[in-house]
């Protein structure tokens, strides 16, 4: 796995994919608290795969992207990672997953699965 040290405004854009959240309002990334507060859970989700309270699956999105997504499912937290051909994963982001229905959401994925 790696990661793109890629800045806009100022600010290494994987990380603040990784602490902020779109405002749905205005479109402007703000800081999100629940994701700062779980960022130290990532690497050891990523790390750990295997583990019974860890779900990590492949999943082909509608856009053609094979998408990883690691899901800490009781904690409701997601590290999303983009998925290359060669195996190798490149890091998107990790979001606290807040509604109900996105939990339905990432279930229905999980469920349909790459194999």
């Amino acid at each position: 796995m790696w990661f793109f040290p890629e800045m806009e405004n100022g600010r290494e854009v994987i990380f603040w994919h990784m602490t902020s959240e779109k405002d749905k309002n205005t479109g402007e990334r703000l800081p999100d608290l629940r994701r700062s507060e779980r960022l130290p859970w990532a690497r050891p989700m990523i790390d750990n795969p295997g583990q019974p309270e860890v779900l990590a699956f492949d999943y082909l999105e509608s856009d053609g992207d094979n998408n990883t997504y690691v899901w800490l499912k009781d904690h409701d937290f997601v590290v999303l990672m983009k998925r290359y051909r060669d195996g190798r994963r490149r890091l998107l982001t990790s979001f606290y997953v807040k509604y109900e229905n996105y939990r339905g959401k990432l279930h229905r994925k999980y469920v349909r699965r790459v194999k």
